[in-house]
């Protein structure tokens, strides 16, 4: 419980924030479109600040569908095995989600210090790119909180009696 009320509060963080990403992504094509067909003058790097806003925005509204089950899950075998045995099942499941993701975010936390040391940039606007796969290892590291909120669940309902 103490646990769901510390990270579901940072996940509905992250999905604000996504919130605002993609309200100043449209922006930022609206204003694009307006300038290159008007005025034949697009916005220099509009695309690849898209791409980078694009990173964020998945990435920090990950959690937050995880957190409201907003992802496809098909559960035709599952939803007909006893709620006890489904429990386990689920755990089983959240743990192995929980140990890949987790995986996922220490391969990105390496990966974002390589590119920082090595100060790549991108291509068009020289924006660091470390920072966003700093972002993205805190995204995956936020659902990994989530799994782990839901194997403790789960967990909880297989042990019960």
């Amino acid at each position: 419980d103490g646990l769901q009320r510390a990270v579901y509060p940072l996940s509905k963080g992250l999905y604000w924030a996504a919130q605002a990403v993609i309200a100043l992504m449209v922006l930022l094509t609206v204003t694009d479109v307006f300038l290159r067909y008007l005025f034949n003058r697009p916005i220099v790097g509009s695309y690849e600040l898209t791409e980078l806003m694009m990173a964020f925005l998945v990435f920090a509204s990950i959690s937050y569908t995880m957190v409201v089950k907003g992802h496809v899950c098909v559960d035709l075998v599952v939803s007909r095995l006893p709620s006890r045995f489904r429990a386990v099942v689920e755990c089983m499941i959240n743990l192995l989600a929980f140990f890949l993701f987790g995986l996922v975010a220490w391969r990105n936390f390496l990966q974002a210090g390589i590119l920082w040391k090595r100060n790549d940039i991108s291509h068009e606007l020289a924006i660091p790119i470390g920072p966003f796969l700093y972002f993205i290892a805190l995204g995956v590291a936020s659902l990994c909180l989530v799994i782990l909120v839901h194997f403790l669940q789960s967990l909880a309902q297989a042990v019960k009696k």
